[in-house]
């Protein structure tokens, strides 16, 4: 079963999703920025899983973390993350109310 991921990376926090194949979210957690707070999460991946997050300052240590991990980072232009930070995303038809982590996760696929 192929997984998709998107994170909402802040500068303390970040919030985590993760999409099945169908976009079913398996999971969609808060942790703070510490790779042994991500690891319980994203270390259970599969090598090469897709994660999707907004490429803004400070996200080095990120995809230096999921390069370790072997998953497959993407990162977003702020400027394509318009849809989700204005919420138009969750407005369009056949899309429920979820976080932008989710959303985020999407676009992987």
């Amino acid at each position: 079963m192929a997984l998709y991921v998107g994170m909402d990376v802040h500068r303390k926090r970040s919030q985590v999703a993760i999409l099945d194949h169908r976009g079913e979210e398996l999971l969609n957690r808060n942790v703070i920025n510490d790779p042994a707070a991500l690891l319980p999460i994203l270390g259970k991946l599969p090598s090469g899983t897709p994660v999707a997050f907004e490429a803004t300052y400070g996200w080095a240590w990120l995809v230096d973390l999921l390069s370790e991990l072997e998953l497959d980072p993407h990162l977003a232009h702020p400027k394509n993350c318009h849809l989700t930070c204005s919420g138009a995303w969750n407005n369009w038809p056949g899309r429920g109310r979820t976080t932008p982590a989710a959303h985020a996760a999407n676009p992987s696929r």
